[in-house]
């Protein structure tokens, strides 16, 4: 009987072992940047990941004549580019992968405002994977057509501080008519992996651009690739695949710069294997 009870807790150390090892394991595969917050040669951008400080670069301003009309807002408008359209597609748009406390799916409204019932037009620019897509009202108060250019690095500051940074990889130009209104929803990629999703009442002020280099680094290697939105035919359901497949890799690049240890050789290679802009 000793030699039975010997025998079982040998067997249930060895299952105890082996679970532990198995739930390692998964944990490791799961989750292999985890150990990325740990290292001491974490890349650290003032503002952006995890890092605190104030963000640092030229203040981003607009040219003459074109001024805000209301506040900056969440929007995940961009989804609605697609005349094919897909619900699973928000879901990331309303949590993002940090999610943020208070948001319940069962009592929450979807953060899609197309204003339908105001007869805007939304104009739709830029890259993003639906973490932090901005609603942007404009107007161009000079008698003459104005063009406006976000560039590279350009970065939208969350107000209340509780959202991810808005992080523009790559410039936005787009032109305002005389004496016109211009709803403006730019998609941006997260620029802070542990913070929330821009919900539909987040407000944003316009930041700077910054001069970090890690992140110039970046924007010059996606500057003439096929990744703005505008660049892909919103009637055409492969464009549409191309595309949230792209800002899907693209966003996980951003966070290697922002918020774990830089660019990897694999991100260079996808990058550079991603066609160019026409």
């Amino acid at each position: 009987m000793k030699n039975e009870k010997c025998n079982f807790t040998i067997a249930a150390s060895r299952l105890m072992l082996l679970v532990s090892f198995a739930v390692m394991t998964l944990t490791v595969s799961s989750c292999s940047k985890i150990d990325d917050w740990f290292k001491t040669d974490k890349i650290e951008i003032p503002g952006l990941g995890n890092t605190d400080g104030e963000l640092t670069g030229a203040p981003f301003t607009l040219p003459d004549g074109i001024e805000l009309t209301g506040e900056i807002t969440g929007a995940a408008n961009h989804r609605e580019y697609w005349t094919v359209y897909a619900v699973s597609a928000t879901g990331r748009a309303i949590f993002g992968k940090a999610g943020k406390e208070g948001r319940n799916i069962e009592t929450m409204t979807l953060p899609i405002r197309t204003r339908a019932d105001e007869d805007d037009v939304i104009n739709y620019f830029g890259s993003g994977y639906g973490f932090v897509d901005l609603l942007i009202p404009l107007q161009n108060t000079r008698a003459t057509p104005v063009t406006v250019t976000f560039p590279a690095a350009t970065i939208l500051v969350s107000k209340a501080g509780d959202c991810q940074n808005a992080v523009l990889i790559k410039k936005v130009t787009f032109t305002i008519p005389a004496l016109s209104d211009y709803l403006l929803c730019t998609s941006f990629y997260c620029g802070n992996l542990s913070k929330g999703s821009a919900y539909y009442n987040d407000v944003y002020i316009l930041g700077v651009v910054s001069d970090a280099k890690p992140l110039l680094d970046l924007c010059d290697k996606v500057k003439n690739k096929k990744i703005n939105i505008e660049e892909f035919v919103r009637t055409n359901s492969d464009d549409q695949s191309i595309y949230n497949s792209q800002v899907d890799r693209l966003q996980d690049i951003v966070w290697n710069v922002t918020d774990f240890s830089g660019i990897t050789d694999d991100d260079i290679k996808y990058i550079n294997e991603l066609p160019n802009s026409n």
